[in-house]
């Protein structure tokens, strides 16, 4: 087992059966791969997708060894293994595998289709959408602010001409098209292009199978190695007492998260990154708001998922990233909450940095107490509080405010 070097002795009990560096190594990887690899891949399609089931399948397999506990005569543990980890890895993926990719929300609010003569022709306008009473049914669009489009793949130029218009913010495109036999120019103003929301339909849903499917992953690899929860620091004893440390913890998640916002804000402004930021924020408030969710709810699926978040990045990843490093504690927090941030990209540039740092928070909490109950119930409380907010700030309309305030 590796010295415990640079933390209070309580850590000392996460280390009990600790998996030597290599394996440890694996470990991680395998966890992180999970949590990373399908998501990002779904969107490239069923063959990417199918790849990397099949690489985290065997890899998982291979790091469980039910064939160990098989010949030595433990039939029922590798059978159970044998049947759990495919169910961790369904339930992980699921949301990849049967969930569409986000499609960003319509720009124009047009459908299309290629003719054989020149340009695209418009197979239908959306009501609602800005080209409702500008464009119509059977246009043909021939050029683009002036720019006729690509002889070749027509479509695709359209949409990328439509879509990067203005640099992406509110603009009015100009189309030059035929109608009736006579070639006009239509103006359009249109809104800002903005990316795929990422909480749509039942996204909800499978994020709490993930959750699960991912408990069950850590849980299998703890088994595996002779650890039970006190590794990752959930521990029976003293639980009434670690949940009213979740008050405290809380309340400093608050004080950390405003300390961190000033710098952030100053480095967005001084980048030019704030009109940016905002939007993104607020496709990530806006399609949390629109899930439907109350706020009870919500806090319920905050426990699972933050739970899952917690347990997999601070329980599990903070002593095998520990092991990886020799022995440094805050090292393996530090790089434990620099992957948690990568986690929440799609909250924008800066908000990478910006969890990182709660995710740092959140370590240095867990190897101090050595438990996890109180640092769940503070980042639960953190979401649960944060959605409450946005409801409250769209039902006054000071949500859609504050966005038209940003810079552009």
């Amino acid at each position: 087992m590796w010295p415990v070097r640079d933390v209070p002795p309580l850590a000392a009990s996460l280390c009990d059966n600790a998996p030597p560096r290599g394996r440890a190594l694996a470990e991680a990887a395998l966890v992180l791969a999970t949590v990373f690899l399908p998501a990002n891949l779904g969107a490239l399609g069923r063959a990417p997708l199918i790849a990397a089931t099949g690489v985290l399948a065997v890899a998982g397999f291979a790091l469980l060894r039910p064939w160990v506990p098989w010949r030595a005569g433990q039939r029922a543990q590798a059978v159970l293994t044998v049947l759990l980890w495919p169910l961790a890895l369904g339930a992980s993926l699921g949301g990849a595998w049967f969930m569409d990719p986000a499609a960003p929300p319509p720009r124009l609010g047009v459908t299309h289709t290629q003719p054989s003569g020149p340009g695209v022709e418009l197979t239908s306008v959306k009501p609602g959408l800005p080209a409702e009473g500008k464009l119509e049914k059977g246009d043909r669009i021939l050029a683009v602010n002036g720019s006729p489009l690509a002889e070749s793949e027509p479509e695709l130029d359209f949409q990328t001409r439509v879509r990067e218009a203005g640099d992406g913010e509110a603009t009015t495109i100009r189309f030059t098209l035929e109608r009736a036999g006579q070639v006009r120019e239509v103006e359009v103003p249109v809104g800002p292009s903005r990316k795929a929301r990422p909480f749509q339909g039942n996204a909800m849903t499978w994020l709490c199978i993930r959750a699960l499917g991912m408990c069950l992953l850590v849980a299998l690899l703890l088994w595996r190695n002779g650890q039970g929860p006190a590794q990752v620091g959930l521990v029976r004893e003293g639980l009434g007492r670690e949940l009213l440390w979740g008050l405290p913890v809380f309340a400093c998640t608050y004080a950390v998260h405003i300390a961190v916002s000033v710098p952030v804000a100053t480095l967005g402004a001084l980048l030019k990154l704030s009109g940016a930021e905002m939007a993104a924020r607020r496709e990530v408030a806006s399609s949390l708001v629109e899930t439907g969710l109350s706020v009870p709810a919500f806090a319920l699926m905050m426990v699972l998922v933050t739970g899952f978040e917690e347990l997999t990045f601070r329980g599990f990843l903070v002593p095998r990233l520990r092991a990886v490093l020799g022995g440094h504690w805050y090292g393996a927090v530090a790089l434990a909450a620099a992957l948690f941030g990568l986690g929440h990209v799609y909250e924008g540039t800066l908000a990478v940095f910006q969890t990182a740092m709660l995710g740092a928070w959140f370590g240095f909490v867990f190897i101090q107490r050595a438990r996890l109950l109180s640092v769940v119930f503070a980042h639960a409380a953190f979401n649960t509080v944060n959605f409450a907010l946005m409801l409250w700030l769209q039902s006054s309309g000071l949500l859609e405010k504050l966005s038209q305030m940003a810079p552009r």
